[in-house]
This record gives structure tokens, sequence and C-alpha cells, in this order.
């Protein structure tokens, strides 16, 4: 600093007023800091809610078209779909733990997981609990929709499909509740869903062209094997056929039709089944079934542990005998068939929780533990390729992918943030009760202070 500024600050200072400062400064700055607290809160509860902020988390290693060989339990308070769309997924999963099944935040209802190819995280809500993912709500070939019979506040219809990149839900068909429709098998164009209505224990199997909203009947009501869902029907990859599974004679009847419902073959599996909506080959040109040995009714968890399932096949064409792949035998309470890698068959392994008693479902809600994506492929042991949390019971994965063999992803980590906009009210109102009690008190201590100093300047 200069010798002639040293001597013109002075003059400068002299010259000014003295600085006039409120008796309630101090107060004043104690309201200003509660304010800044709480804009801080309500942009908290912003960011919280913001459908694209939080999210979108991508799994290590850049790639999104890829199977994780795990994934996370969600937060209770995950965003919904429809609230936050995913986008395409790979995973489809559900259980009964916190973060899955269990949510402190909603008393009713039950819900699934869907997991984003960008590693996001998002719920689907259910008025009822106890929904299986590949089996009460199935994820579309191409990872785009979920196909179920119901939704949280969804749109009216015995079908409900929802898009997983806008979150918008559409329903189709008049009738009942849905606690008569089951989804069957999705089209490998995504294009239509085969539905089967239970009454009693008949059914009748409708297949719904999505675009067009019309229904097509398949044959009359039949009998149906209310303990196998998981068997219920497949596509051919060219969609130019199907084939459905039904109760006959204490066995199973496996029948085959084309595009237009007409039936073209049937076969007598006997205790046989169908291996899932994953059995045409990659090829179409056979069908794989399933062989269970091991204990068959009334047995404990151990027992449905020690039981093995074998494969074999039938002519797509023809629905005779014939040679297929000569992939290794596998154990498990069950096994259903998600897909084909190739020459690998893409399954589920079902662990048991309880015993299964007659009339059971042998892969329903009550009965599974936990379940695990293995690849069968010839000449090679069964290799998990997807081996998800204790208490996922459910699980779903885009049939794309397992076409590509797209298999050894990076785990996606579950975000925080976004979260449901019920569960954001709950918290505000929590936080509102605290904050509420402490602004007062110190509104009523700084009151105090304030008549003290006063009473004593006096």
């Amino acid at each position: 600093m200069t010798a002639s500024l040293r001597e013109v600050l002075p003059e400068i200072g002299d010259r000014m007023p003295p600085a006039r400062l409120p008796g309630d400064v101090w107060r004043r700055g104690c309201q200003g800091r509660i304010a800044a607290a709480g804009t801080a809160l309500l942009c908290l509860v912003g960011v919280a809610a913001l459908p694209g902020l939080g999210g979108g988390a991508q799994p290590a290693g850049g790639t999104t078209a890829v199977i994780p060989t795990s994934v996370e339990r969600p937060y209770p308070w995950q965003a919904t779909v429809d609230a936050a769309p995913p986008g395409r997924a790979s995973v489809l999963f559900g259980g009964d733990s916190l973060g899955l099944g269990s949510d402190p935040f909603e008393t009713e209802g039950g819900k699934l997981t869907v997991v984003g190819r960008g590693g996001d995280y998002r719920t689907l809500r259910y008025p009822t609990g106890r929904q299986r993912a590949g089996l009460d709500a199935r994820l579309s070939p191409d990872g785009n929709l979920v196909a179920q019979s119901e939704l949280h506040d969804g749109p009216a219809g015995w079908l409900v499909v929802t898009d997983l990149r806008t979150g918008r839900s559409r329903g189709y068909g008049n009738g009942p509740a849905a606690c008569c429709y089951e989804v069957a098998a999705w089209r490998p164009d995504s294009g239509a869903v085969l539905v089967q209505h239970r009454v009693g224990e008949q059914a009748q199997l409708t297949l719904v062209d999505l675009a067009a909203g019309t229904e097509l009947p398949i044959e009359g009501a039949t009998p149906r094997d209310v303990n196998r869902s998981a068997w219920a029907a497949a596509f051919a990859p060219d969609g130019a056929s199907f084939v459905a599974a039904f109760s006959a004679g204490g066995g199973t009847e496996l029948r085959a039709f084309d595009a237009t419902g007409r039936r073209r073959w049937s076969h007598d599996l006997g205790a046989r089944r169908l291996a899932g909506a994953g059995a045409y080959t990659a090829d179409g040109s056979a069908i794989a079934v399933l062989t269970m040995t091991g204990c068959a009714e009334d047995c404990d968890p151990a027992q449905l542990a020690e039981r093995r399932w074998s494969v074999s096949y039938l002519d797509a064409a023809t629905g005779a005998e014939r040679g297929g792949p000569a992939v290794p035998t596998v154990g498990g309470a069950a096994v259903r068939a998600l897909g084909w890698a190739g020459d690998a068959l893409v399954v589920v392994q079902y662990e048991a929780e309880t015993a299964l008693a007659s009339g059971l479902d042998e892969t329903g809600w009550s009965q599974t533990k936990h379940v695990k994506v293995l690849t069968l492929r010839p000449g090679a042991d069964p290799r998990v390729v997807l081996d998800p949390p204790a208490h996922v019971s459910s699980i779903d994965v885009a049939q794309d992918l397992i076409r590509e063999g797209a298999f050894g992803g990076p785990v996606p980590p579950a975000s925080i943030l976004p979260a449901r906009w019920s569960v954001l009210g709950q918290l505000g109102l929590c936080l509102l009760v605290p904050l509420a009690a402490v602004t007062a008190a110190v509104v009523l201590i700084r009151r105090r202070v304030m008549r003290g100093r006063q009473a004593t300047a006096g």
C-alpha cells in the first residue's frame, strides 16, 4: 500500500456515517438459517422425486445389453415404473424380504422389481401380494414390456401390459378381476400374449394381439393342472405356432396350434412336462420336455432338493419323439426353461422353502425359497450365470439377451434415488413434526433470552 493511499483511507473513514445494526440481528440470523434449512429440505425432496436424478447408474464396464451375474435388493422406497421408467429391461424379479415383497411404507399389495439395461431399479406394484416374475408377470422377449393380469392403480382389463420405456400401461379384455387369469407366454416378436383363463379346474386359452387389441380364443375350455403354472405354454421362434399343456388322464397332454388357433397335433407326455416358455430349440425344430425323478408328492424340502430333471425332445412339426442337444441333468425342486443360447438351454432352478403337499403349485410363491439361472450345455456341467441375493424367489430374463448369450455382466448397484412420491409424502410428514418442534423451541428460547436482556437493561 502506498503512503498516499494510507493517508486517504482514514479521511474517507472519518467522513462515513457509523453503521447501524438492528437490535434483533441474532434473531434474523436464526430465521435465515431456518429458512435455508427448509429450502435445503425442499430441494432434497425435489431431487429425490425427479425421475432422472439419483438413478441411471451405469454398471461397471459401461455395457448395458448384458445379463448381470446378480442383482441387488431394491430400496423399500424405490421409484415405480410409471413415475420413472427404466427403459428396456434385462431382468424382472421378486421375493419376500425388505425391499422385495416386504415394504414398510405400503401396508397392502405386493411388488416386483425391474432392472433396466442402464442399471436402473424400478418397481411394479400390485394390489395383491405373491406375484411371481416369469409366471404371474412376464417380461417380453425384447425387454420393453411386462404383461400381468393386474396392476396397482392400473387400467381396467384382465390383461395389463406396461411399457417400460414410457411407464404407461394398457388394459385388454373385459371380465372379472385378475383372480382368474394367468399370463402363459409371449409371442417372440413381443406383439401378442397368450393368456390362460381359469374357471375352476378348466382353462380357456386366449391369444391377445396388443396392437389390434383383438382376442383369439384357442379351442374350448379344457382341463388344466393347477400345480404346474411354470410349464404352461411356449411359442416357436418364428411365432407361427405354439404349444400348450393340459391335464389328461392323470398326466399331461401337449397340444400344438398354428397362428390362427387351429390344432396341429397332440402328444401324451404322461408324467413329463413342457420345459417352459423357452422350450423350443433355437432353430425351432424341436421342443424340450422335462422328466423328473425323485419325490413326486408330499415331499419335504430336502427331498425336493434331491429331484433330478432330464431333457428329451419332440419334433416341433409332428409331435413325434426325436433327438436334440444332449444337455446335462440338473437338480432342484423345479426347473423352468427360459430359452436357448445356441445349444445351451437356459433354465431357472428353484429351491424349496416348504414341503410340497397335494394341491400346491410346485413353483408357488410360498413354496419357493430361492432361484438361480443356469445354462445347460452339452458336454459340460450346469453353470450358474445369475445368482440373485437370498429370498429372491422368482425371476425372468429378456429372451433377446438369452439368445445372444449375453451373460457375465456386472451387478448394477441399486440407487437410493429416485423415490416413490407416496414415500416422500410420508417422510415429509415425519420430518415436519420434529422440524416444527425444534423451530418452536428455538423461537421460545429466543423470546425468553430477549426478555431477560430487556429486563436487565431496564
